[in-house]
């Protein structure tokens, strides 16, 4: 098989880090001009304390949802491979975007697996797209992990989610949807974001 020209994991989530570190400086910047427009002399004028109000609150904004929804910590992963056994696909609406829109729809593979002594059913979180999406015919098994706590992303046992293994790094991702939250809009390519991410039960470097 030929070299991806799309970016890995690795690089999508360091582009990730990148963007944070960025939009975080930039609200210090802001911050510091905050502060400056109200202690200095002489005082800054309505316009300006108004302007560097608006880019703060605007940049501390951009920059925390950049950290909750791409660098934030996940729920305690085991890192035990199991197999999964696909069983069919569901398909979602896409979020609305910035105008009110909803995205095109996406589909999640459907699996069964087994936990603890019982077999379970569950979504795969990755969504494969393009004609990778075809090779998850039913029947067919692939190697997930699972969360410790099968609710903990959403508080509902049965809208549970597990991660494709490093096994399957092959496979073209085109975003995640965690249950509550769907991460689209980002550059596809091979290789799992999720794993690059810190989850609560991994020691600290």
């Amino acid at each position: 098989m030929s070299a991806s020209p799309l970016p890995d994991a690795q690089l999508r989530h360091r582009s990730n880090r990148f963007v944070f570190r960025l939009s975080a400086a930039v609200t210090l910047g802001l911050l510091a001009w905050l502060v400056n427009a109200f202690l200095r002399q002489p005082p800054a004028s309505g316009v300006e304390r108004f302007l560097a109000i608006l880019l703060t609150v605007s940049f501390s904004g951009c920059t925390l949802m950049v950290w909750w929804s791409y660098l934030k910590p996940l729920p305690a992963l085991d890192r035990t491979p199991r197999p999964a056994t696909v069983t069919g696909r569901r398909t979602f609406d896409g979020p609305p975007d910035a105008d009110g829109n909803h995205q095109e729809p996406y589909d999640l593979v459907a699996v069964t697996l087994e936990l603890d002594g019982a077999t379970v059913e569950s979504l795969i979180a990755d969504i494969v797209v393009g004609d990778d999406l075809d090779r998850f015919v039913p029947g067919s098994t692939w190697i997930v992990y699972a969360f410790e706590d099968p609710a903990a992303l959403n508080g509902d046992p049965d809208q549970t989610r597990v991660l494709l293994t490093e096994a399957h790094d092959d496979v073209i991702r085109g975003g995640y949807d965690l249950g509550r939250s769907a991460l689209r809009g980002g550059v596809a390519g091979p290789g799992s974001e999720l794993l690059q991410r810190r989850f609560t039960n991994d020691p600290h470097p």
